[in-house]
């Protein structure tokens, strides 16, 4: 560690390593600073037990083409399995949801399973979103419009009138319109539960635009780019889990200099008296000299933790302040010894049934309870549950002959009404091990490890307030230009000099890496024309 540098970026989550990649590449001296011993956050390697590996965040179906491409990431060793079918849900009569990467056996099997009128109207609920991207011209690279901004871009009733769909609408009516089956409903209406939401929260259908104006923002890359399939998971899976991508990161950023700091918590941005940053330091006292400091960290832990408050505005810190926890996410992870097939499952397919991403919600009703529990403060008898088998495409995750689930929880509250997350961690974990159960029946009898986190075992492990992935929920009042907050949504903040890279910036969470892009071009933007002012001043 160097006590000097062009950039220091706080936090080595994947966005941070995005953010060092595109500044190292334009030749500035980068430092990334991890408190914990590796890098990568939740989508870093975790060995649960001995021999099972996996990591906290299970999928990257939204990683950007583009950053995978820039950063040259297969080069350094990434390595994709394409499972197919690429999504699987199960129902409790043993019918199955199944996202073949062929669309037209994905319309085959709804025609057959559910009904004909759903095969027809299913990829036409996702049109309407890739049509109305492609009129609104939002592109997720640039920094988002106004509000303002957006509105002036509907240029007929039709606009307008699909604005308030997406903006205000919610996704429960706007699939009761379309669709004619709960099963078909509640497939799509798990991608709309972007935060502390049910079916029936208006602006629901908004988080199905994200992958709509990724299409719209670049070209499509191959055949099976993710932006082109209606369901996220198509991506692909990592070979070696989740911190195969950020191993590769990791080592995308060292091929270019950047020195990545481990074990080594930030303590304060150091800020001087006239209002710009001016470096780090650590728990220790050492200080990190730098004129440029990037935070993946919340932006709320940024700004009113890590920095002294009389250099915000009384608007910033109390604007920060007013924004809810949002979405708190418990884990289960388990090491068994029998493959985990669904019951059900043709034969010929069992394996691949259990191979690809797995989603949890038998009915619609069933996601509104989740919802109402959410905001009674109770652990709900119905969590949405999105999870994945990893040792099934890449059986060196698990000891021979054995395999590792992994299952993401939502919506559970921060803080209980009248209990507490050390009584009720085991209690949840267990009840969601009885709902897994009643779809995999080998399921209890074979769990030789079982590990469940809560969401203040989250917390304090990543650093995520209230163990949100996207730090600030992704509902309208969140997105575009009022991420994080109206008038700071160009990753700039009121601190000369300091920026905002993570999660809790446009376009938002998930595995894009688009945050952690977005910042650093904003950064080298403002880099050139300093340079310009200065060489002006000079002459």
């Amino acid at each position: 560690m160097r006590s000097r540098y062009d950039v220091v970026i706080v936090g080595g989550g994947h966005n941070g390593l995005v953010a060092a990649f595109y500044l190292a590449r334009a030749g500035r001296s980068v430092a990334l600073v991890e408190r914990r011993g590796v890098v990568g956050g939740p989508a870093a390697t975790v060995e649960y037990f001995p021999g099972y590996r996996s990591a906290i965040t299970n999928s990257p179906g939204s990683l950007e083409p583009k950053v995978v491409a820039d950063m040259k990431l297969e080069s350094f060793g990434l390595r994709w399995a394409k499972p197919d079918p690429a999504v699987l849900m199960p129902f409790p009569d043993g019918r199955f949801f199944v996202g073949w990467r062929d669309q037209a056996r994905v319309h085959a099997e709804i025609a057959r399973n559910f009904s004909p009128r759903d095969a027809e109207a299913y990829p036409k609920v996702f049109e309407f979103f890739n049509d109305f991207a492609r009129r609104l011209k939002i592109s997720v690279f640039e920094p988002p419009p106004s509000m303002a901004e957006i509105a002036a871009r509907l240029r007929t009733p039709q606009d307008e009138a699909d604005f308030a769909t997406v903006f205000f609408g919610n996704i429960r009516h706007f699939l009761e319109q379309r669709i004619e089956t709960d099963e078909i409903r509640t497939a799509i209406a798990m991608l709309a539960m972007a935060g502390t939401v049910g079916p029936s929260t208006p602006g629901t259908p908004l988080a199905l635009m994200q992958r709509p104006m990724s299409l719209f923002s670049s070209a499509i890359t191959g055949e099976h780019d993710p932006r082109r399939q209606p369901m996220r998971g198509s991506t692909g899976l990592p070979l070696g889990g989740m911190g195969a991508i950020v191993q590769a990161m990791e080592r995308a950023v060292q091929s270019l200099g950047v020195d990545v700091i481990t074990d080594t918590a930030v303590d304060r941005i150091d800020v001087g008296s006239d209002g710009a940053v001016r470096g780090i330091v650590v728990e220790d006292g050492r200080e990190i000299k730098a004129r440029i400091v990037l935070s993946n960290l919340d932006p709320r832990t940024t700004l009113l933790k890590m920095v002294s408050p009389e250099h915000l505005p009384d608007r910033i810190t109390e604007g920060l302040a007013a924004i809810p926890r949002g979405a708190s996410t418990f884990k289960v992870v388990l090491g068994v010894d029998h493959p985990p097939h669904f019951a059900g499952a043709p034969t010929e397919l069992a394996d691949a049934y259990s191979s690809c991403q797995l989603r949890i919600a038998p009915s619609m009703t069933y996601l509104e309870q989740a919802h109402r529990d959410y905001l009674d403060g109770v652990a709900t008898d119905c969590p949405r549950l999105l999870g994945l088998v990893p040792s099934f495409i890449d059986p060196s995750l698990a000891p021979p002959g054995k395999h590792l689930i992994s299952f993401n929880a939502w919506y559970f509250p921060y803080e209980l009404a009248g209990k507490s997350w050390a009584s009720e961690r085991e209690v949840v974990g267990d009840r969601i091990v009885d709902i897994l159960t009643a779809y995999i029946p080998s399921l209890r009898q074979s769990i030789l490890h079982k590990r469940y986190f809560s969401p203040l075992d989250l917390e304090s492990e990543y650093g995520m307030p209230a163990a949100n992935f996207s730090h600030i929920d992704m509902s309208p009042a969140h997105m575009f230009g009022l991420r994080p907050l109206a008038g700071m949504s160009d990753y700039r903040t009121p601190i000369s000099g300091l920026y905002l890279c993570g999660s809790g910036v446009w376009p938002g969470g998930t595995v894009t890496g688009v945050p952690g892009h977005n910042a650093s071009q904003q950064v080298l933007r403002d880099l050139a024309i300093n340079s310009h002012q200065n060489k002006e001043f000079l002459q």
